[in-house]
């Protein structure tokens, strides 16, 4: 594997530390492994982060960016509201699964960013509910029968926070066995139905 190029260094460290911390966990993970991972010197990593909650921080970042990325994408598109809507919440919904995983690594990364970015829950929680209110407006500018955007919005989110569980959180739910993407494919078929 070649070496990443000097702008490439810090998105090689977050992708590995982020590949690690799930696998073995925040804990089990050194910054030599980092380092290793992403093919640059140790020392490089010190270039760019102080220590391991630093890089912690980071990858919480990361993920808020990447969220905030496709949210951009997605409303961007010419695509009609409900399909701006399914998409969104599919593809929220591939992007949060390995960090949801009862696993140790995704319990101790989870503990991590609630300890060393504990902000950044709330920001990916604002930016999930005003997606969907934007959405929803449009489909309201559009003719569709979305009478209070705001609380619509808001029962979207509620019901479909359970397919985005924060790892190593109680996961009770009225139904058995986890809840899968054709669980949510299903959901956002009714809802569907209730928008046209």
């Amino acid at each position: 594997m070649s070496r990443p190029r000097t702008g490439e260094k810090e998105k090689a460290l977050i992708e590995s530390a982020i590949h690690l911390f799930l696998e073995q966990g925040v804990k089990g993970t050194t910054i030599k492994q980092i380092a290793k991972q992403a093919n640059v010197a140790v020392g490089t990593v010190y270039v760019y982060f102080r220590d391991k909650p630093e890089i912690v921080r980071r990858v919480a970042y990361a993920f808020a960016e990447h969220h905030h990325e496709f949210t951009q994408s997605i409303l961007q598109s010419r695509r009609k509201p409900l399909e701006k809507l399914n998409a969104y919440l599919l593809g929220f919904y591939d992007m949060w699964q390995p960090f949801g995983k009862n696993t140790q690594g995704s319990v101790e990364l989870a503990e991590a960013v609630l300890q060393h970015a504990p902000e950044t829950p709330a920001l990916a929680e604002a930016e999930f509910l005003s997606t969907i209110e934007r959405i929803l407006n449009e489909a309201r500018d559009g003719g569709m029968s979305i009478e209070r955007p705001k609380e619509e919005a808001r029962w979207i989110v509620l019901s479909t926070l359970a397919f985005f569980p924060l790892a190593g959180t109680p996961n009770i739910r009225p139904v058995s066995g986890p809840l899968k993407r054709k669980d949510l494919e299903g959901l956002l078929h009714w809802i569907g139905r209730k928008l046209t």
